[in-house]
């Protein structure tokens, strides 16, 4: 038997009454080997494709050039302001000292003598004792310039005796300042007294025994401020630290003690 063959009418029908699938969609990455360009021939370098630049407007390139120029200009203008001003006040110095030729004041330790010292017991067997003493020490300053005035400020003015751990102060005393012109020579007398000032048996025992034989520690020291002046017009002042003595009492019986001058905390001059 002959089979017949569907006509081509027949399988358009068929087709239409089928439904249509939905075109599948390619997964991202996808590459299709078949389609791919072919590949340059060999001799001939493909160039990198480069990323198209933004494209900024015009009218924003010349305010970042100004602003650019603007901040140089003014830095420039500062450095050299700074520099100027150093170099006026290097000047001035470097003048005044050729001119001036300034010298530090010169501080001694003149005496020290003790009017009174003595010591009461505590309770018993505590290990206390009270110190009462009268002293006086005369501070010698001399201004050798032959030019500059200066000034000395109120003075605070602590005496110490003894040496490590025996050390013991004996009070403060606060001393009017003064001022000192060209080649004068000025002597400064601090009293202390103190009372009753509790002390240890063993340091009450060592000052004694130092005392008796003249062997006691001394040391003067002050806080003051001090200025620097030509004619009556003042320069600068600054604050300073004396420290005066460190010698024993016999020795400032035949000499006077030097005193050290601190400037700033961590200036360090011998007078």
């Amino acid at each position: 038997m002959d089979q017949k063959r569907p006509t081509i009418a027949g399988d358009e029908e068929m087709a239409a009454e089928e439904p249509l699938k939905p075109a599948l969609q390619k997964p991202p990455g996808f590459r299709d080997q078949q389609n791919q360009p072919l590949a340059p021939p060999s001799g001939t370098a493909t160039l990198p494709r480069r990323r198209p630049r933004p494209i900024h407007p015009a009218s924003l390139y010349p305010e970042k050039k100004r602003r650019c120029s603007f901040c140089r200009v003014f830095c420039c203008c500062v450095c050299i302001f700074l520099a100027v001003i150093l170099l006026i006040l290097l000047i001035a110095v470097a003048v005044f000292f050729l001119w001036h030729s300034p010298k530090l004041p010169v501080v001694r330790l003149a005496s020290f003598k003790i009017s009174n010292f003595n010591f009461s017991d505590g309770k018993s067997d505590d290990g206390w004792s009270f110190l009462t003493a009268d002293t006086t020490a005369v501070l010698d300053f001399r201004n050798t310039n032959g030019k500059l005035t200066f000034y000395y400020g109120d003075a605070d003015v602590a005496v110490i005796l003894g040496e490590k751990d025996f050390e013991t102060n004996l009070g403060s005393t606060k001393v009017k300042g003064f001022i000192e012109k060209p080649g004068n020579r000025t002597a400064v007398i601090v009293p202390t007294r103190v009372r009753k000032r509790q002390v240890d048996d063993p340091t009450a025992k060592r000052l004694q025994a130092e005392l008796k034989g003249k062997k006691l520690l001394v040391t003067v020291t002050a806080k003051t401020k001090v200025g620097l002046a030509v004619g009556s017009r003042k320069i600068v002042t600054v604050g300073v630290s004396l420290r005066c003595g460190g010698v024993r009492l016999q020795t400032l019986d035949s000499q006077m003690a030097k005193c050290t001058i601190k400037l700033l905390k961590w200036i360090t001059l011998r007078s």
